[in-house]
């Protein structure tokens, strides 16, 4: 079973390997069902159903990434492109995966893109952006790094 923050996580990664510059991942909770939104400016190059296991433009053995969220979804998913951004929607019940903040976000700002993450649960919004993290120094490529994340997560988190 792959919990909402991998599926988020795969999401991104798969955003990275389309070469985006820039990703925001936008996540909702609502009487525990998260609705997930990831916007990418990455190479739209999937043809056919980009949901196919297999379904990859990287090589053999790949492509299980969006079958695995179409799947843990239920088919409650859609992949679209327009205006130069790639869209995924999704929706996944809440396993409390994304309340450990530093598990969650750590993966996903270790990667060479912008990424800019939108919580909203309880009414309460919480943003985090490596724009951010970078301003604060709190961005986590080295130990001291790791250590000013964690402490900028319990101070904005």
């Amino acid at each position: 079973m792959h919990s909402v923050a991998d599926l988020i996580l795969e999401a991104v990664e798969n955003s990275t390997e389309a070469g985006a510059g820039s990703i925001t991942a936008l996540a909702e909770e609502e009487n525990g069902v998260w609705k997930i939104e990831i916007l990418d400016d990455g190479e739209w190059t999937l043809e056919g159903s980009p949901f196919a296991e297999g379904s990859t433009t990287k090589g053999k053995g790949r492509g299980r990434g969006l079958s695995i969220i179409e799947k843990t979804s239920c088919g409650r998913c859609s992949l679209t492109r327009g205006k130069g951004l790639t869209r995924l929607r999704f929706i996944a019940e809440d396993d409390g995966s994304l309340s450990d903040l530093f598990g969650f976000l750590l993966p996903v700002f270790l990667r060479e893109s912008d990424v800019r993450v939108c919580i909203r649960s309880s009414g309460v919004d919480r943003t985090f952006s490596t724009e951010d993290l970078r301003r604060e120094n709190a961005f986590p490529s080295d130990a001291s790094g790791i250590r000013a994340f964690r402490a900028y997560l319990g101070r904005h988190g």
